[in-house]
């Protein structure tokens, strides 16, 4: 798939935007989304962007929500190996990443290493491959909404409906984003809620595996 679509976004490099420095923060946001899948294998964690914007920003007057998303999160991740808890975190910390469309350039040099990854995964060619291929191309062109981005994700588990209450809990999150210039709130540390959720599951894992130990002692 990322080598067919590198190959395609070739000749079409004329027609693209041109290369620009702020690039590189928007692919590495395109890397990372990639690679999160990779890793978790689920899209419905695209869901959680509401919430993932919200406490890395850390919005104002939003602290009720940040908190509640947050057991919600942590529940979920609660239920996963550690590599869907590091997918998920790499997939929204990339969307949150890519706000701007990129040069036809930077997606063929994040598809060809992506394409590259995949082949430490797997080297099965599958025709579903050409029609991914294409796909990559198009989006060189397609200037999606993040908003709806994430809301398109709700729908890809059976389960995954569930979390529209993130979204209806909180429906001017993008706005907040836009209008905040895509940045952090300076003298916010919400962001400290995420990491003490990975980090309350670290030691939870820590006390059961030596719980476990003694009793088998």
């Amino acid at each position: 798939m990322h080598f067919i679509g590198a190959v395609l976004l070739v000749p079409l490099t004329r027609f693209g935007k041109p290369y620009k420095s702020k690039d590189v923060g928007h692919g590495i946001g395109l890397l990372l989304m990639y690679l999160g899948f990779y890793i978790a294998e689920e899209l419905y964690h695209f869901s959680f962007l509401p919430w993932w914007v919200t406490a890395i920003c850390g919005f104002r007057k939003k602290r009720f929500y940040i908190l509640t998303g947050g057991v919600l999160w942590g529940v979920i991740m609660h239920a996963l190996t550690w590599r869907g808890r590091l997918g998920s975190v790499l997939m929204n910390l990339g969307r949150m990443m890519k706000t701007d469309t990129i040069s036809i350039v930077t997606r063929i040099i994040i598809h060809f290493l992506l394409g590259l990854y995949t082949l430490t995964i797997s080297i099965d060619f599958k025709e579903v491959d050409i029609l991914a291929g294409i796909s990559v191309a198009m989006c060189a062109f397609w200037c999606d909404s993040m908003s709806w981005f994430s809301v398109a994700m709700l729908f890809t588990n059976l389960l995954s409906p569930g979390l529209s209450i993130l979204h209806f809990t909180n429906f001017n999150w993008y706005e907040y984003f836009k209008n905040n210039h895509f940045r952090k709130v300076k003298y916010s540390a919400s962001y400290v809620y995420p990491v003490l959720i990975l980090v309350a599951l670290m030691f939870r894992e820590e006390i059961t595996n030596w719980k476990s130990y003694i009793l088998k002692a």
